[in-house]
């Protein structure tokens, strides 16, 4: 499954968010996977350079309520990698 974020969720911030032990900054653009496992894909901001097309897979603790933008964004993370 893949779900775009939309320019409504943007404006909001849903597809924003930062990792600080690793000074990075991160405006998802869509996500996929299902269940608890998801990858997201989007620009990351690293010491002012900015990378497009970075993918972070992360697995969630718990399954989101549901399969949404706002409900996977607004679950803990249970651990992430960087892919690219």
């Amino acid at each position: 499954m893949m779900i775009k974020f939309t320019e409504e969720q943007k404006a909001k911030g849903i597809n924003v968010f930062e990792i600080e032990e690793d000074e990075l900054l991160f405006e998802g653009e869509y996500i996929e996977g299902e269940g608890k496992s998801y990858v997201i894909t989007g620009i990351a901001t690293i010491e002012g350079e900015r990378y497009h097309e970075f993918q972070i897979e992360f697995e969630l603790l718990e399954e989101p309520k549901s399969e949404s933008a706002e409900d996977i964004m607004g679950a803990e993370w249970d651990w992430y990698d960087y892919i690219c």
